[in-house]
């Protein structure tokens, strides 16, 4: 079911039967069948306007008055035909989202296209409670534009249905439609900064040089400072020079860590949100970095495919039906 149909007998029975007229598809081309037309409130209006002339002209005879009545009434008829006209044989067609974080605006791509020889003007397109997006296409056959919609929670997120509308040529009636295009975007949990990865350090000479107390890999002798420990101090330099210095240790710290479950606290919403955190901070500092919470492991590893398997992972832990096939093909 529809999202935007989620309560009513009403709404619920509509959604249904509007499932079964407008079949999902990622690839719609609009005809008779998917649009449906109604006057507007200034078509109603302008329809009261040429009643009562009609009534006027049969009440005073006056051919004048009938003449103004059949031309408007004949405006009006024309106006239905080329409003219909201008979304029929629209092709609407879902192009992909590269997903985003919870909390933030998802991006999704449309791509709107005429068929040759027919300009297509003053189309709106949007979902629920978003801003429509205004689509003429005269030169070209087709456009690309980009809807954006508040991505609420992690996981698989669906729009729904794409209303799409238009008012063309004269606002006295409007043109409209609600098609399913199979859209679906992944949202990754809301990213909280601010984390410590778990370090380990080796012997090996790579990865960033530390100085932790206690370390026996000797590296380098410099002046003693106050507060240096005594055991460092180099006797036998002392006794020669007089001057002390001491012994500096040091390890290197392995450029590779696991971003671990139990190394951050909070519930199971926030404990994936300061992972995100450590993923994306790791990607920005180019360590290589694995995985590690209930049930998933990734090895540590780095780039651009690595970081969206890992934000993947993140995103459906926990999520029944992590895998969703939606329905693809074309309807028309």
């Amino acid at each position: 079911m529809s999202e935007q149909f989620p309560g009513g007998f009403v709404q619920k029975r509509f959604g249904g039967w509007l499932e079964k007229r407008i079949p999902r598809a990622s690839q719609i081309t609009l005809n008779q069948q998917s649009i449906f037309i109604f006057p507007t409130p200034r078509g109603l209006v302008f329809g009261g306007l040429i009643v009562l002339l009609i009534l006027g002209a049969i009440n005073y005879q006056n051919s004048l008055v009938y003449a103004v009545a059949f031309l408007l009434g004949s405006l009006f008829l024309v106006t239905i035909l080329h409003t219909f006209r201008n979304l029929s044989r629209v092709c609407i067609e879902f192009t992909g989202a590269p997903g985003g974080y919870v909390g933030e605006e998802i991006e999704f791509g449309i791509r709107v296209s005429r068929p040759a020889g027919a300009s297509k003007e003053g189309i709106r397109v949007a979902w629920p409670n978003t801003v429509k997006q205004w689509v003429d296409i005269h030169e070209k056959e087709a456009c690309g534009i980009k809807l954006f919609v508040g991505g609420a929670h992690r996981g698989w997120f669906d729009p729904g249905r794409l209303l799409i509308e238009t008012y063309y040529p004269l606002g006295l009636l409007r043109a409209w439609t609600w098609v399913d295009l199979a859209a679906i975007a992944l949202v990754y949990p809301k990213p909280i900064f601010g984390g410590s990865p778990v370090e380990s350090a080796t012997q090996k000479d790579e990865g960033e040089l530390v100085d932790p107390l206690g370390s026996d890999d000797f590296r380098d002798i410099r002046d003693y400072q106050p507060g240096d420990p005594v055991k460092h101090i180099l006797w036998k330099s002392y006794a020669r020079t007089g001057k002390p210095v001491i012994k500096q240790y040091g390890s290197y710290l392995d450029p590779r860590f696991m971003i671990n479950w139990d190394a951050v606290a909070g519930d199971t919403e926030e404990r994936l949100s300061r992972l995100t955190g450590l993923a994306l901070d790791a990607d920005r500092s180019q360590r290589d970095f694995g995985l590690d919470i209930p049930g998933i492991r990734i090895e540590p590893g780095a780039g651009a495919g690595h970081l969206k398997r890992v934000l993947r992972e993140l995103a459906l832990f926990g999520v029944e039906g992590a895998s969703p096939a939606p329905k693809q093909g074309r309807a028309s």
